[in-house]
């Protein structure tokens, strides 16, 4: 596979098969919501630069204005972005990429990592998620995964009529 595929749920079927390595290097630009800073943490760790010292993943949480710190590698890097962000701040950052010209929802792949977390967390983060899934349906190409398998029937509302893709 040479990437994610688009417009499904992608149970993984195996903790730690690459699906999230892959949506960091597929020539698509990416935007992966993830739901733990320490997950962010931990994949930016992995691809901390490229050849030319540059970062190749750019991990963005946290409080504060963060435009300046996406303008500047938006201008490095262009068609081959991926953005690591929690699911609080995917809409913030659609919204910054949005004002500074670019098209999030039509020209990147919206990847949702650990997309049971949504289910398992929608009573006490239930404003992040519903945004999260808001923000999401706007997205040409959007992709939840999960090696936590969920049986359809406990799947969200707004995730039901979306085809599942199994890697086995």
């Amino acid at each position: 596979m040479e990437e994610i595929p688009a417009n499904c749920i992608l149970s993984k079927g195996t903790t730690g098969c690459g699906a999230t390595t892959l949506a960091t290097i597929q020539n698509i630009p990416t935007i992966i919501a993830m739901p733990f800073v320490e997950l962010i943490g931990n994949k930016a760790m992995q691809f901390p630069e490229n050849d030319t010292g540059r970062p190749v993943l750019l991990p963005i949480y946290g409080e504060g204005d963060k435009t300046v710190e996406i303008r500047e590698y938006m201008e490095r890097h262009g068609d081959l972005s991926k953005i690591a962000t929690t699911y609080d701040s995917v809409p913030k950052v659609c919204s910054i990429l949005s004002s500074l010209g670019y098209a999030p929802f039509e020209e990147m792949h919206l990847c949702v990592d650990e997309w049971h977390t949504l289910f398992n967390q929608y009573s006490f983060r239930n404003k992040a998620i519903r945004n999260l899934l808001a923000t999401a349906k706007d997205f040409t190409r959007v992709t939840y995964m999960s090696a936590t398998p969920i049986e359809r029937e406990y799947w969200l509302e707004e995730l039901m009529d979306m085809p599942e893709y199994r890697i086995e």
